[in-house]
């Protein structure tokens, strides 16, 4: 058995050998979940002034102070109405109101808007029901989009809000990282065929699209050095990962050919447990991640390994939502092993129970499909207790 390498080491020793994905400009409206390449702030304030957010009569609060249903306040109407095309050309006296529709700028010497059901007109004035306070029904600069605000960050993903800053300061396109992945199915059986069809290349693409990653090549290639050599040479992706052939034994085949590549980095054997069988590896600052075929440990090296990696090269990858909750079995783990624990979270008298599923089992599809969550065991705990508070990572709501 060859030595089991730690988590912590490897993400702290691979670092300085990556490199971050290449830049590239996309059109803004295109953006939506990739990673910005830019930090991107807000220039200026919208609105530019304090406007109405009502339909109604821009006045000055201190004109209709004692105003009330039983002695309304008359106002002499000002010509027109304010509209939201432009900026107010008239300037409001003492005594005077406006009409003013929603989104249109306040006049000058106007400080809040009578909404159109607290008056009515008659003989070319206003009679103003109810008092309003100063900006009152009135959106102030800067309130709706203000100077200064970030964006989006450097690593960030874009997101709705993002593309809509984006747009409103008028940018066309964004740099982005060219976040790609390219990934192979490696396996005689999985070529000629076995008793199901082959899914585990398929879910991992899920994976790196859910989290913002455009898979470029989803292959598939038999148990020959050469054959996977060959296309980790002519891929073009930022990362490489390969399913299948990972074995510490005579069925290394991947683990060979990406060592055939003389890459600056390469560590084969994670102590996780499932997934010790995974191997990293940096050529030319990409990584290289070759892993268990099987779909726990897939998962497992994808979130113990590949995730925290992303993360720690500036990219923000998105994370699960985490929740405390009781587990209602224990959970062992050796000690120096990271353990990725399935389960099933509900609700219970102790609020939120967790119910482990299953520690090992690297093949278990039926784990992630009752589970809804995982636990990820540090490398210097044992375990967990029945009955003991744990952080769940959530990939579905609770039932």
């Amino acid at each position: 058995m060859r030595e089991l390498h730690s988590v912590s080491v490897v993400l702290r020793d691979v670092r300085r050998y990556l490199k971050l994905p290449g830049e590239v400009e996309v059109p803004v409206e295109g953006a939506l979940g990739l990673y910005s390449a830019e930090t991107v702030v807000s220039t200026f304030k919208l609105p530019p002034k304090p406007k109405s957010v009502v339909d109604g009569y821009a006045v000055r609060a201190s004109d209709v102070e004692p105003a009330s249903p039983s002695s309304p306040v008359p106002l002499k109407l000002s010509g027109g109405v304010l509209r939201p095309t432009g900026e107010a050309s008239v300037r409001l006296a003492p005594g005077e109101a406006v009409r003013i529709e929603t989104g249109a700028l306040l006049p000058e010497g106007a400080d809040a808007v009578v909404p159109v059901e607290d008056a009515f007109e008659e003989d070319g004035r206003v009679y103003v029901l109810r008092r309003v306070a100063v900006y009152e029904n009135v959106s102030l600069p800067g309130e709706e989009y203000d100077e200064g605000l970030v964006v989006v960050r450097r690593g960030e993903r874009i997101r709705p809000q993002s593309v809509a800053g984006l747009i409103l300061e008028g940018r066309e396109s964004v740099r982005v990282f060219d976040a790609t992945v390219g990934i192979l199915n490696v396996g005689d059986e999985i070529v000629s065929g076995t008793f199901f069809k082959p899914f585990t290349h398929v879910f991992v693409k899920g994976w790196f699209e859910q989290h913002g990653f455009r898979v470029q090549e989803l292959s598939l290639a038999r148990d020959d050095i050469e054959e996977i050599a060959a296309w980790l040479n002519r891929s073009g992706a930022y990362m490489s990962v390969l399913l299948g052939g990972t074995s510490m034994g005579g069925h290394d085949f991947t683990v060979r050919a990406v060592e055939g590549l003389s890459p600056e980095y390469m560590v084969h054997g994670f102590a996780v447990q499932p997934g010790k069988t995974a191997c990293l590896a940096v050529k030319d600052g990409k990584p290289i991640v070759a892993m268990s075929g099987l779909p726990v440990a897939a998962l497992s090296t994808l979130e113990v390994v590949v995730k925290p990696m992303l993360r720690d090269l500036g990219l923000d990858v998105p994370d699960y939502p985490r929740v405390k909750a009781v587990l209602t079995r224990r959970i062992t783990v050796k000690m120096g092993v990271v353990g990725f624990a399935r389960v099933r979270v509900y609700r219970c008298s102790e609020g939120l129970c967790a119910e482990p599923l299953m520690v090992g089992g690297s093949g278990s599809l039926t784990s992630l499909l009752r589970g809804n969550g995982f636990v990820i065991v540090p490398e210097g705990v044992e375990g967990y207790e029945e009955g003991e508070e744990v952080e769940v990572h959530l990939i579905r709501g609770v039932v």
